[in-house]
């Protein structure tokens, strides 16, 4: 659904249905802001923060643009360098592959490690993608593997979730989403006014 930022900051008011005379006296004490620039302060934060837990059928999933050219190692594994920002990966598929990686794990987790034996990483059947971020601060996928017999690396299929615009006009969401973002500002904003029972109820009706 096409939700506008108007519609959002109000569902988010309607959220929270009425603000006791006490936490409204709170709101314009600061300079005088009033509750929807709070709203409208936090719904690109937020927005962000949903996309990267939420799952990638509810969200916007994008073919990457301009696909980069693998780095080659020598093992067969292999490093994709992204210039272009995204928040999360959905799907990597490169030619050889069986089928494509939909879960990616971090340097984090214990299957990481086996990556580094030839015997216990990734293959063709069962390939394994890694999301990490490079040293230089740009971010990266490590992929296992392909036999180290191949010349060449080619991708073949790289979608993602893009970081939304923070100031737009509307937003094209899932209602799941739309639910999800505006009890969320509502919670953000009983944070800044020091009602954190109240945050905490707001949270309770997320299902994201």
């Amino acid at each position: 659904m096409n939700i506008t930022r108007d519609e959002i900051i109000s569902r988010t008011q309607c959220c929270m249905e009425e603000l006791p005379p006490v936490w409204e006296g709170t709101l314009s004490q600061n300079e005088g802001v009033t509750i929807d620039r709070y709203i409208d302060a936090k719904i690109g934060e937020t927005l962000r923060a949903i996309a990267l837990v939420a799952p990638p059928h509810l969200l916007w999933v994008e073919e990457y643009p301009d696909l980069p050219t693998p780095e080659k190692h020598q093992d067969g594994s292999g490093s994709i360098t992204l210039d272009t920002e995204i928040l999360r990966p959905v799907s990597l598929l490169m030619e050889g592959w069986q089928r494509p990686v939909t879960q990616f794990i971090t340097t984090a987790d214990p299957r990481y490690e086996l990556q580094f034996n030839l015997f216990t990483r990734g293959g063709t059947a069962k390939p394994v993608a890694v999301w990490n971020t490079h040293g230089s601060g740009k971010q990266r996928i490590e992929y296992y593997s392909l036999p180290a017999s191949y010349k060449q690396h080619r991708i073949l299929e790289l979608t993602c979730i893009m970081p939304p615009i923070d100031n737009a006009a509307s937003y094209d969401l899932a209602p799941v989403v739309v639910d999800a973002l505006c009890y969320r500002c509502a919670a953000a904003v009983y944070d800044i006014t020091g009602n954190h029972a109240m945050a905490e109820v707001m949270l309770s009706h997320t299902t994201l």
